[in-house]
């Protein structure tokens, strides 16, 4: 029981250049990349290459203080226990190892050093043949015992990630205060309507006539969840807190949804203008003014009337289809501008 709960502690997941090439373009592919982890959730990345054999193993044990055959190892190796790992947790070490953004950089050192180092090996093989065929005796074996050092620049081990600091708590779109302390901004009111040259954003409303500038912009963008949207600065340029001003933005800019929105009554728009643009939230419905009701028509008497007859009401009928799809026709060539008012004529019985 205990040395199953020891192999348990400690597993080398072995990753080929297969599985690497998939998550980073330029990965060797001659290279390949063990995880070595334990319970703790500590986990070590230990490069080789593909001609290193067994000898990783003995790399992988010595990161995993463990000895031959005493921790798991995925895929199976004659001689080592293995588990099974679902496809999930087999992509989740994947999506690990793809957080590393330096890792395959890594990888290219390795291999240039591991060519390196086998130049090297094999140069000192040829500089001691030639010596023991120059001389009859061979050269004392050396005493110096063989270890093994993971070093971080030839790569076998990364290093263990020390806990970030914790950054302060800004949702992302917005910025720190120390960063915007001085910056351009200026806010102004307007009015939002849907036009006949497409949504009409006034700035100053009560100050617009005829003489007021107008501009046509046709850049806009919108927050994810469409509650503003964002013009150019240009927009307002040589435009002064206070002045009239008028923009216009084609209708087709806009998504169906706030073409609809703005096709009703002229909505308030809290407008905020910095360096980076001019943002726009469209607020509450602005109520239409009520019509003035005179003194004389308050005190005018209310004068009764019969029923009228069969052929006045015909007349009456007509005369109101008559108006109704004239104010109909006018709607639809101006759907910027109120509807006409309809006025109902009646007829007095007196006048008979």
């Amino acid at each position: 029981m205990g040395q199953q709960t020891m192999i348990a502690e400690k597993l080398a997941y072995f990753f080929d250049a297969a599985d690497l090439g998939n998550v980073f373009e330029d990965w060797p592919e001659e290279i390949g990349l063990v995880l070595c982890l334990d319970d703790a959730g500590t986990c070590e990345m230990l490069l080789h290459h593909h001609d290193e054999g067994r000898s990783v193993l003995r790399k992988a044990g010595a990161l995993l203080d463990r000895g031959s055959g005493e921790f798991a190892v995925v895929p199976p190796i004659e001689g080592y226990p293995t588990r099974r790992v679902m496809f999930s947790d087999e992509q989740k070490l994947l999506a690990l190892v793809a957080d590393e953004d330096d890792l395959a950089e890594m990888a290219a050192d390795y291999l240039i050093n591991y060519h390196f180092e086998q130049d090297r090996k094999a140069r000192e093989r040829r500089e001691k043949e030639a010596a023991r065929a120059a001389a009859p005796k061979s050269p004392a074996p050396s005493s110096e015992p063989f270890f093994w050092r993971p070093r971080l620049h030839l790569s076998e081990v990364r290093a263990k990630r020390q806990p970030r600091p914790k950054a302060p708590v800004i949702p992302q779109g917005y910025v720190p205060a120390e960063a915007i302390s001085e910056v351009e901004c200026f806010f102004a009111e307007g009015e939002l309507r849907l036009g006949r040259r497409g949504v009409r954003l006034s700035l100053a409303p009560e100050l617009v006539d005829i003489k007021t500038c107008t501009r046509l912009v046709q850049e806009v963008g919108f927050r994810d969840d469409l509650s503003r949207f964002v013009l150019p600065r240009k927009a307002v340029e040589g435009w002064q807190p206070g002045e009239p001003l008028v923009i216009d933005i084609p209708e087709e800019r806009f998504p169906a949804g706030l073409r609809a929105r703005f096709s009703g009554a002229a909505r308030v728009a809290e407008v905020t203008i910095t360096a980076q643009g001019v943002f726009v939230a469209p607020g509450a419905v602005i109520p239409e003014p009520e019509p003035a009701v005179s003194e004389a028509d308050l005190k005018a008497p209310v004068r009764r009337r019969r029923f009228l007859t069969p052929l006045r009401v015909a007349v009456v009928l007509l005369t109101g289809v008559g108006l109704t799809a004239g104010t109909v026709i006018n709607a639809v060539a101006s759907p910027d501008r109120p509807a006409a008012a309809v006025s109902l004529v009646a007829f007095d019985d007196s006048a008979d």
